[in-house]
Formats: C-alpha cells, sequence, structure tokens
C-alpha cells in the first residue's frame, strides 16, 4: 500500500532576527486524500507518495486543483457556480479553507 510524506519548513528568528533557521517536519499519511487535503490546506506545493523502498514519487498539488488567488479571482468572476450567490458578500480566504476543511473539494477543481 502507498504512503504518503508531506514536509514542512518553516521559517524562524530567533534572538531580534539576527538567528534565522529553518525547521522542517514530516508527516506520514496512509491515504492520499488526507496528504492532499493537508497539502491544500497549509499551501504546501507537492509532496511524495512512497510506492516502495527504492520508488518514490511526487504529487503536485496546484496541478488540479486551484490555489488560494487563483480561487479569489474566479470566485469574483463567477459567484454563482462557486459561492450560489449573484455577489460575493463573504471573505473568500476563509470560505475557501472551510470548503478545503469540510472536503468539499470539487469546487476546487480546475476545470
Amino acid at each position: 500500500m502507498y504512503k504518503y510524506k508531506v514536509k514542512q519548513t518553516e521559517k524562524r528568528t530567533y534572538f531580534f532576527n539576527l538567528i534565522k533557521r529553518d525547521t522542517t517536519k514530516v508527516y506520514l499519511f496512509d491515504t492520499y486524500k488526507e496528504a492532499l487535503i493537508f497539502a491544500l490546506s497549509e499551501e504546501i506545493k507537492q509532496f511524495i507518495c512512497i510506492v516502495s523502498d527504492e520508488v518514490q514519487t511526487t504529487r503536485k498539488t496546484y496541478k488540479n486543483y486551484l490555489t488560494l488567488k487563483q480561487f479569489i479571482k474566479v470566485a469574483t468572476n463567477n459567484p454563482m457556480y462557486y459561492l450560489n450567490t449573484q455577489t460575493v458578500k463573504c471573505n473568500l480566504t476563509n470560505y475557501y479553507f472551510y470548503l478545503i476543511g469540510s472536503d468539499k473539494l470539487t469546487k476546487l477543481k480546475k476545470h
């Protein structure tokens, strides 16, 4: 069975921004859906699919799904499809992350 590995790198600064370090956390997931939802919510561009000990492939998160900027642009142009309203009256950033968190990824697919 496949395993999915997502690496998240954070830049941290210490001692009045004089010391800068990158910290990397590695998360392992059993299903593609869990890894995809995590990568979309944390805005990670790609993650690794572990097929076996020697074989690893990369999956690109935003190849089939919209980024936050793309979603805001498309949702303001076509609010009837994305928001089911005539005009945009909500915060689109919060709505984007709501769609990811509630597992409604069909509205985030690219056409």
